[in-house]
């Protein structure tokens, strides 16, 4: 048997092996998926297949090249192998046959940005009065969402007829007069790559025939991440011979939002009858209590191939679940926790995960207390978020009127009709009376056509400044929210990332307020001099150390030490899937993919209160971490009492709350939207403790003790 077989087990081997026909591979976490691809390429130029007839596809460029680089070291033959990306290859192949389609072979390809401003030139013809900013999101999402599900403009018309809700007004006109826009220009964007190849394929025998036969043996990998229109592609390129061999773990599928379509590879059999059927289950990342406390996890999963991750590494450490008063505590501890370790775990051995953004806050502010250098990845740091900057940017204003850059940045912010020409405008008149430009804008209040729009901008200024001034430093935020309506205006703009963006904005009002509950004599020049300097720390610059981003950028990483923040229910599983199955089978699956990046130590941490907006909430922690057998697990000393095991818990369950007075059975309570009632037991509700009251006008409804008021037991 080849030398480049001796290293692998006798699962992998029988993959590498597999020559002819379909086969999917269930790759489990940390289970060499990679080295079978690269392993396979080898051994098929080693049994005589010629290396330009195989294709190898995978999702990342940076995935590519390490593929290519590991294919080469093990046969330099490998290097006439076609190892990219599906936009990659779809590229190549449309530059070959472009002629086909009517475009030129140098098409352009149009960026995100791109294909905005081309949405935004054919809306002002289409709808020269609609609000353009809010049309060009809503379009571009409905034109993605028909590309990744391999839609053309004729077929979206069905689709509007049998799901309406899924097209907005117009939708399909604009998408078909979008194409046509691009094709007059001779370019494509990142979705056209994909769909125009696949219309070639569809409809062109002589294309078809060409590249069918062109790629003897087809590779690809993270199938579970593949849509619709790349699984069609792959399908009809591998029609020919059906050497197909795909691998990927159903389990690791996190990205339904994008259009990834996991019963790709769960169902692949139905495609491929045929297909021989791989399982890798053993992995080599992780110690024993990792691998075994996410395998246990995720099998609660009900839509999944049947597969039990396993180890032969020694048990390691047990998990660590912490628990902590709030946000800024669990913060806090996470950091000293870094520093106490820091022999043993280097900083660029570490890694802090969370669910969404807005959670970094918190977290970076601790790290740069306790001068640990860290790097936040896939996002900007927090205070250098879009929505996050115009409000420091108002408020900055509102301490200091001649601060020329926040009066740019907030003018027409939101759309209040000052347009670029009104600033330049506004900026001319500044500089030849040598003014700021907050004064420039009194002086042309009474101008035509703009005067209007400044006088408002400025009586806008000036009440906020009273009503801000002199308000308790807690209400800044939400008073700025209310008279800029400025909600209303990242729902329109930013449709997509409507709820990240308040999370955000939330997250800097619970900022402001913990600084007035530590400083309660504080002022708001106070907490805006505080964050100027945490944001001027010269660590800021720092390219090494902690490692930080949300779990979905976690995937395909790997860290001696991780923890993983904010195991709440409401976070994680985040509050927008409790009501979707699907969805909360997807948030298992996030958390898997999270505890299987930690390849030595692993810390699960929750808060019992975590300010949101001007409030804090109560959530209990993670029903996920119920799913987590107890044998893996050490709870802090702080965590021990709270997460006694209850007898009528599957595994375990935590009752924390403070609710003051005790609710009782038969207790009398008030609630401040139902009002009266009394309760009448209590139950366990989608992982939380709720109590059965039966509402003078409302009836029955199920409530967290902690929302209840205590009057009393019954008379």
């Amino acid at each position: 048997m080849s030398l480049l077989l001796e290293s692998l087990n006798q699962v992998q081997k029988s993959a590498c092996l597999h020559r002819d026909g379909p086969l999917v591979v269930f790759a489990g976490a940390g289970s060499g998926k990679t080295r079978i691809i690269t392993t396979r390429i080898a051994w098929l130029i080693e049994q005589g297949v010629l290396p330009w007839e195989i294709l190898a596809v995978t999702f990342t460029n940076k995935a590519a090249e390490e593929m290519k680089h590991r294919a080469e070291a093990l046969t330099p033959e490998a290097r006439r192998c076609l190892v990219t990306t599906f936009h990659s290859a779809c590229a190549r192949w449309l530059r070959e046959f472009a002629t086909e389609l009517g475009f030129d072979s140098n098409f352009s390809i149009y960026d995100d940005a791109d294909s905005s401003k081309a949405l935004k030139n054919i809306l002002k013809e289409m709808v020269p009065k609609g609000d353009l900013p809010t049309l060009v999101n809503e379009m571009k999402s409905f034109i993605h969402y028909a590309k990744t599900a391999g839609l053309f403009p004729h077929e979206a018309e069905q689709l509007a007829i049998n799901n309406p809700t899924l097209v907005p007004t117009g939708g399909v006109q604009v998408y078909r007069r979008y194409q046509e826009y691009l094709q007059q220009s001779n370019a494509m964007d990142f979705g056209d790559l994909l769909l125009n190849l696949l219309l070639l394929l569809r409809t062109n025998k002589r294309v078809r025939g060409i590249l069918s036969q062109r790629y003897r043996y087809i590779m690809v990998d993270e199938f579970q991440d593949t849509n619709r229109t790349q699984f069609e592609i792959i399908q009809i390129l591998s029609e020919h011979h059906r050497n197909l061999v795909v691998v990927g773990d159903d389990d690791q599928s996190i990205y339904s939002w994008r259009g990834a379509t996991p019963s790709n590879i769960i169902d692949f059999h139905q495609t491929y009858p045929e297909a021989k059927r791989v399982a890798l289950e053993q992995n080599y990342r992780c110690t024993g209590n990792i691998v075994n406390a996410a395998s246990k996890l995720v099998a609660n999963n009900k839509r999944r191939a049947p597969k039990t991750l396993f180890t032969e590494a020694d048990a390691g450490d047990p998990i660590e679940v912490h628990l902590e008063a709030d946000g800024e505590m669990e913060a806090f501890w996470i950091a000293e926790r870094i520093q106490a370790e820091r022999r043993q775990f280097p900083y660029d051995d570490i890694a802090i995960f969370y669910r969404t953004n807005s959670q970094s806050r918190s977290l970076e502010e601790a790290l740069r207390r306790h001068k640990i250098p860290y790097t936040i990845f896939g996002a900007v740091e927090f205070y250098e978020r879009l929505e996050i900057k115009d409000l420091l940017a108002y408020l900055r204003l509102l301490l200091n009127d001649n601060d020329n850059l926040s009066f740019l940045r907030v003018i027409n912010v939101p759309t209040r009709g000052i347009g670029d020409k009104a600033v330049e405008q506004i900026e001319q008149y500044a500089r030849a009376n040598n003014l700021t430009l907050m004064q420039a804008s009194r002086m042309l209040a009474t101008a035509p056509k703009i005067g209007p729009k400044l006088k408002y901008f400025g009586d806008l200024i000036a009440a906020l400044r009273i009503d801000i001034l002199q308000a308790p430093l807690k209400d800044a935020i939400k008073i700025l929210l209310e008279a800029l309506e400025y909600p209303d205006y990242l729902k329109k703009k930013y449709p997509d990332q409507y709820l990240d963006k308040i999370d955000n904005i939330q997250e800097l009002a619970a900022a402001l307020a913990e600084f007035q509950k530590k400083t309660p004599e504080a002022k708001l020049e106070d907490w805006m001099q505080t964050i100027a300097l945490v944001r001027d720390d010269p660590d800021e610059q720092e390219v090494v150390g902690v490692s930080m981003m949300t779990l979905h950028m976690a995937k395909g990483l790997e860290f001696p030490r991780v923890y993983i923040a904010g195991l709440e229910d409401g976070l994680l599983p985040h509050k927008n899937s409790v009501e979707d199955h699907a969805m909360i089978e997807e948030e298992r699956r996030l958390l898997y993919v999270g505890i299987t990046r930690a390849k030595v130590k692993l810390s699960l941490s929750c808060a019992r209160r975590r300010r949101s907006y001007n409030t804090e909430s109560m959530n209990p922690p993670s029903r996920f971490l119920q799913e987590i057998p107890k044998e893996y697990v050490k709870f802090s000393m702080k965590a021990e009492e709270a997460f006694q095991p209850k007898p009528a818990a599957s595994a375990y369950s935590y009752d924390y709350e403070d609710t003051g007075e005790p609710i009782l059975k038969g207790s009398r309570v008030y609630h401040p939207t139902y009002g009266h009632g009394v309760v009448e037991g209590f139950d366990q509700h989608l992982g939380q403790n709720k109590a059965i009251v039966r509402f003078r006008e409302f009836g029955f409804r199920k409530i967290r003790p902690s929302q209840l008021q205590s009057l009393g037991e019954q008379d």
